[in-house]
């Protein structure tokens, strides 16, 4: 078997790989999303590896890059995405070989960590690698009981209007000392939100100094709005959050939200109001391999936010 790293020549063996293994039950595989995912991402392209076993595509293990901020700190991340292996060839060890190997050059090129959030049938392959569970995000979660649809109009926002405040963000963007966030690098928030080609992102913004950004997902329970991401600069003040928080209730009420979800470590009550409700821990579970000595048994104070870990 030989393994060796992906060129972008191999996309489309790459997708037909992934579609025969996995199927298109959850996401699609396109070359579209392909594109979106690990070569236009602003924080660089994926590394990729490859198994090939008698001239045949057997196997695909891929990294989505990513970037933290920790005040000056940059912290070199990988996301655990992309796995699959040919139904020619389970069963050979092939999982664990394309992620050892990969792990070995994303640590000589300097990478920091690699996270991930695995399902229940992938979480113990994980583990007898080295992985180490950090635990599932809290979530602050609101529900809303039932009324009657709303006579506000909804908005129309279009991202092209918000562009020069996601600039404003992305240029002067001044990560705390003590938590770990996300890097605003720019083109990161058209990237992972307007331009996703398998979720549809909407905003509501004041165009000056807020930007909350959200998905509507229909669930068992009805509605829920996921609030993503909540950008604020400077300049939000007491005004600026009463009218965050009229534009985001005319929200719930428009489009019939039953429930709410935000992320609990990156909730601020300061900000967005969601009532009295408790922070549960109901999110996804978070796994972390630490590639440098350093961070082997160090705590890391985390800020993720549900745009940062949700499953694409």
């Amino acid at each position: 078997m030989i393994i060796r790293k992906a060129e972008e020549t191999d996309t489309d063996s790459i997708i037909h790989l992934l579609r025969t293994s996995l199927g298109e039950s959850l996401l699609p595989k396109s070359l579209e999303f392909w594109r979106w995912k690990h070569l236009d991402n602003p924080f660089g392209r994926s590394p990729v590896l490859l198994a090939e076993e008698n001239g045949e595509l057997a196997g695909i293990r891929a990294f989505l890059k990513w970037e933290f901020t920790q005040g000056t700190k940059i912290y070199k991340c990988g996301r655990a995405v992309d796995t699959a292996v040919h139904p020619n060839h389970q069963k050979k060890g092939i999982f664990t070989q394309l992620t050892q190997s990969l792990l070995k050059q994303v640590q000589q090129e300097g990478y920091d960590l690699i996270f991930n959030t695995p399902n229940t049938k992938s979480l113990p392959g994980y583990l007898k690698m080295g992985w180490k569970k950090w635990g599932r995000l809290p979530l602050k979660i609101q529900f809303y009981i039932s009324f009657r649809p709303s006579e506000i109009p909804k908005n129309n926002f279009e991202w092209d209007a918000v562009k020069p405040l996601i600039q404003e963000f992305e240029e002067s963007a001044n990560p705390t000392e003590d938590l770990i966030q996300s890097r605003l690098k720019k083109g990161y928030i058209v990237w992972r939100y307007q331009k996703c080609p398998v979720a549809n992102y909407s905003f509501i913004s004041d165009f000056k100094s807020y930007l909350l950004v959200y998905r509507i997902k229909e669930v068992k329970w009805g509605k829920e709005l996921r609030v993503c991401d909540l950008f604020c600069s400077p300049n939000f003040e007491e005004s600026e959050k009463r009218e965050l928080n009229e534009q985001f209730r005319n929200l719930i009420k428009q489009e019939e939200i039953r429930f709410s979800s935000f992320s609990g470590l990156s909730y601020n009550s300061d900000k967005l109001d969601l009532g009295i409700s408790p922070v549960l821990q109901r999110g996804p579970l978070v796994t972390i391999k630490p590639l440098k000595e350093t961070l082997m048994n160090q705590p890391l104070m985390w800020n993720w936010s549900l745009g940062d870990l949700e499953l694409f």
